[in-house]
């Protein structure tokens, strides 16, 4: 007859039996145990997920970054990629809300469900229900070649065959309007909350030189985002302390006009690595600390 034995399985992964002694207990005492059952488990490795940094919070009628003008806004002809990671609060009843946009050109805003892209010309539009409120949506824009892409998680939704150069040092706002910027979208200045961005942003990166993505993707929803090569802004919003610290390497200087405030609310996991034993009868076993089983 088989009798049972009774295991301690620890959070590296090793399984002690302990039937040789009396006590299995959670004391910090040293205890070396002798006998492995390795060839009765199958070891791997599970994910824990948690969340991972902030956002920046938008009230929708009086807050925006601003950012002086810079010839890293140059953009010209070259290729380039502007991206985050953006939550549309309630729903969008105002006339447009600004992503982000420059004085001249390069702008995407949202119009009800709609995405907008402004080339310096004319206004293109992704099409009805492309987002909707109360959900996270990665959006980028991206050069390449003299084609410019706005994709909405990962899927290309405008394309622009001949978008314009943007030869200015200018400078830009996220979550806002400028004075001075074009607007794109249809009723324009009808409403006091025209521009004005309501929810949260987080990851906001600009690339200058290259296009990070040139075909359909799935984006990056695991870590914060990194200052890769040519990277010229980068808001990671990690902490209140750092919520609009610039961590491209450029070291931008950011106004937060009207105080936007930090969110704990992410669209990022970030993944904790565990142990886990499985019995060849199919039973899991995870240990995160020292958990205490029963086998045969």
């Amino acid at each position: 007859m088989v009798q049972p034995v009774k295991a301690r399985l620890k959070n590296d992964g090793t399984l002690l039996t302990v039937g040789e002694f009396d006590e299995v207990s959670q004391s910090t005492h040293s205890i070396t145990a002798t006998n492995i059952f390795s060839d009765e488990f199958d070891e791997f490795t599970i994910t824990k997920w948690g969340q991972s940094g902030g956002s920046i919070d938008f009230n929708g009628s009086s807050q925006k970054l601003d950012i002086s003008g810079s010839g890293d806004f140059q953009f010209g002809t070259g290729d380039f990629t502007i991206e985050g990671w953006f939550f549309f609060r309630g729903s969008p009843t105002i006339p447009y809300m600004r992503l982000w946009c420059f004085s001249d050109m390069d702008n995407v805003e949202v119009y009800g469900t709609t995405v907008f892209y402004w080339n310096g010309s004319s206004p293109i539009n992704s099409g009805a229900n492309t987002v909707i409120p109360n959900a996270w949506y990665h959006i980028a824009l991206v050069k390449h070649n003299g084609v410019a892409n706005v994709y909405v998680n990962g899927v290309s939704k405008i394309t622009d065959n001949s978008p314009g150069s943007s030869p200015n040092s200018r400078p830009m706002t996220i979550g806002g309007e400028q004075s001075t910027a074009i607007i794109s979208a249809a009723n324009q200045g009808t409403n006091s909350l025209d521009g004005w961005f309501d929810g949260l942003i987080t990851q906001f990166r600009i690339v200058k030189g290259r296009a990070l993505y040139t075909t359909n993707f799935s984006p990056n929803s695991l870590t914060p985002f990194e200052a890769v090569t040519n990277t010229k802004l980068l808001l990671n919003a990690s902490t209140s302390q750092t919520l609009i610290t610039d961590s491209s390497g450029t070291n931008k200087s950011v106004t937060n006009t009207g105080g936007a405030t930090f969110s704990v609310t992410t669209p990022l996991s970030t993944v904790y690595n565990g142990a886990m034993k499985q019995l060849k009868t199919g039973t899991l076993q995870v240990a995160n600390e020292i958990d205490e089983h029963t086998g045969i």
